[in-house]
């Protein structure tokens, strides 16, 4: 630990960012939310934090902002389609005041123009222009009202004339990197919400598979040495343990292991190895735009100490450029893992009779903006940051699409699992009464040797996909009643001088056999699926007993969303809609959470 605090001091400053990682992205996640949720934000000119600059932009009421004012800008927005939503400029123009307390103002500006990489010139002199009372300046009021700069300073409490500037003043005020590093800090705040909220779909993933928990193994990646591995693999294998959906796993590949391939689809076992990196490079992305934000801007430079003008380039916005294009990057391609999940969860569950939501409502998309994510915007914005940040934004938008529909497919999978649990138990129960009755006796009440069949026509049950066969259980063309049918053909073979007397013949009990199943299995069935439709299951869903609950509940308790079939008029887009509009106003937060909050931040012990 010594070596650590004398590295924070070094003039390098390579310790003081190393000690800003300390900790588990997760926690730093909660710090974020919880600043976000303050209704006060102070400003001391070292200690903001993208939250805080969400914040400012998110709340159109309610959050006050302390020692700091939020000022103008030129245009309404009505002009042309290249201006910035107001939350962006709102983060931007954070700028001294005189004032103890004042009150937010929404903006939207003109940006296209501007040239980032050497200062937000253009934004940021509608801010000087306000300021200094410049007639054509105006500003944007809380209802959309258009205001000039005499309203804008009387709304903001400000009792004091316009501003005279004073020699280097009005550089200062343009020559800096306030909206590239405002729009950042927003981008950031939902890029670090939607890493945390795929590492939980990602399990949840594990469960609707029946997965084998060992990919989260904490031996596995601590031999990889990657933080952020190794933390995307704890945080699933706390989701998973003790997850009813992996006991009954556990015990599908004890009675059958052939029934599985020996090892997962690789978008299941890999995916702590393909999101660790990606969390490493946002959080380390956050870190740098928290430093761009508590940075001074100013060229030249005024040391007053040494008499000294310093002239540099601190407006460069590079830092904010290179954090967007990672980030970008990395958002990509947590899309793609989804893609790559949802592809083997629409494969698995089309061959249960699934609605084919994932191809219809996914693909397309995905296939499509997969390409927009990763294109060489760097190459494109050579000098202008201000694009980068604003196709990094677009990213956000598409992962959130995309996380939207792969927990609504997360969801219908899981209610498949619970409808098929229920009907199988149905069609297990119905076939041991039948046996029971129709093969365990003879003619006169002798113990017959088809009463040895019991249990493999079960094992049939079990080892058959439940929706391969339920729409027509008694079907000969089936799986089921072939398979069940075999079971008693094997069984009569082995019979032997047994099959000559019509008193132990296996063969004489087939028929007996399959017309009494008829005679109640479709009725069965159909009284299962009414029950689970009425919301009176024989099996609970498991569901409720896993840690991932929290958010299978918000999307369909609080939402309203329910399981998709032909006979509903509702599309899967609807649906969707739904719950992307709930992520997008921050909903999806606190149940995400609370799937975590019993994680002390540490991986099981390997033992």
């Amino acid at each position: 630990m010594l070596p650590l605090l004398k590295s924070v001091v070094t003039p390098l400053n390579w310790g003081l960012a190393a000690e800003s990682m300390k900790g588990s992205h997760l926690d730093e996640v909660k710090r974020m939310v919880e600043e976000y949720r303050k209704p006060v934000v102070r400003l001391g000119g070292e200690t903001l934090t993208i939250a805080q600059v969400a914040a400012i932009a998110g709340h159109d009421q309610g959050v006050r902002v302390e020692l700091f004012l939020n000022a103008g800008i030129f245009g309404n927005g009505t002009e042309s389609c290249h201006t910035l939503p107001h939350s962006a400029t709102r983060a931007a123009m954070l700028k001294p005041s005189p004032s103890s307390s004042t009150r937010i103002l929404p903006h939207v500006y003109h940006f296209v123009v501007t040239i980032t990489a050497s200062g937000d010139l253009v934004p940021l002199s509608y801010i000087a222009g306000l300021l200094t009372g410049r007639p054509n300046s105006k500003a944007v009021g809380p209802s959309g009202e258009v205001l000039n700069a005499k309203e804008a300073f009387q709304l903001a409490n400000i009792n004091s004339d316009f501003f005279e500037l004073q020699p280097k003043e009005g550089l200062a005020l343009v020559n800096g990197t306030a909206v590239g590093s405002g729009l950042a800090s927003i981008v950031l705040f939902e890029a670090n919400i939607l890493a945390v909220l795929s590492e939980v779909l990602s399990a949840i993933f594990a469960e609707v598979m029946q997965g084998k928990p060992e990919f989260t193994d904490h031996l596995t990646h601590k031999l990889k040495h990657h933080p952020g591995q190794i933390e995307a693999a704890a945080i699933m294998e706390h989701i998973l343990d003790g997850s009813s959906y992996m006991k009954a796993a556990k015990k599908l590949h004890e009675i059958d292991p052939l029934q599985k391939p020996k090892q997962d689809r690789y978008a299941l076992r890999t995916s702590p190895q393909w999101l660790g990196p990606l969390i490493e490079v946002i959080r380390f992305s956050t870190k740098s735009i928290e430093r761009e934000i508590n940075s001074v801007n100013d060229n030249p430079l005024i040391d007053v100490s040494r008499n000294k003008a310093l002239h540099g380039g601190n407006f460069q916005g590079t830092p904010i450029g290179v954090s967007m294009d990672n980030t970008r990057l990395a958002l990509a391609s947590i899309g793609k893992l989804m893609l790559l999940s949802s592809l083997s969860l629409s494969m698995i569950f089309t061959t249960m009779g699934c609605l084919q939501i994932c191809p219809q409502v996914e693909i397309p998309v995905w296939i499509m903006v997969s390409r927009e994510l990763k294109l060489p915007w760097h190459l494109i914005a050579l000098n202008s940051n201000t694009l980068q940040i604003r196709k990094t934004n677009e990213a956000i938008e598409i992962l959130r699409l995309m996380s939207s529909t792969f927990l609504i497919a997360l969801c219908q999978a899981i209610d498949l699992r619970h409808l098929e649990e229920n009907l199988k138990n149905s069609v297990k129960n119905i076939v041991s009464q039948v046996a029971k009755k129709t093969l365990i006796t003879g003619v006169n009440g002798e113990l017959h040797p088809s009463r040895f069949c019991e249990k493999d026509l079960l094992q049939v049950v079990d080892r058959e996909h439940v929706f391969a066969y339920i729409d027509d259980p008694c079907s000969a063309t089936y799986p089921l009643m072939q398979k069940l049918r075999q079971v008693l053909v094997d069984h009569a073979l082995a019979n032997g001088e047994n099959e000559k007397s019509l008193n132990t013949s296996i063969f004489q009990k087939i028929t007996t056999f399959e017309d009494e199943l008829k005679t109640l299995l479709s009725k069965e069935v159909e009284s299962a699926r009414i029950a689970y439709e009425s919301g009176n299951s024989v099996i609970p869903n498991k569901i409720k007993e896993c840690r991932s609950y929290p958010l299978y509940k918000f999307v369909r308790e609080d939402l309203g969303t329910d399981l998709l079939t032909g006979e509903k008029v509702r599309s899967p887009g609807e649906e969707c809609d739904k719950l992307f509009s709930a992520i997008c106003q921050g909903k999806i937060i606190d149940p995400l959470l609370e799937c975590l909050g019993e994680w002390d931040g540490a991986p099981l012990p390997i033992c």
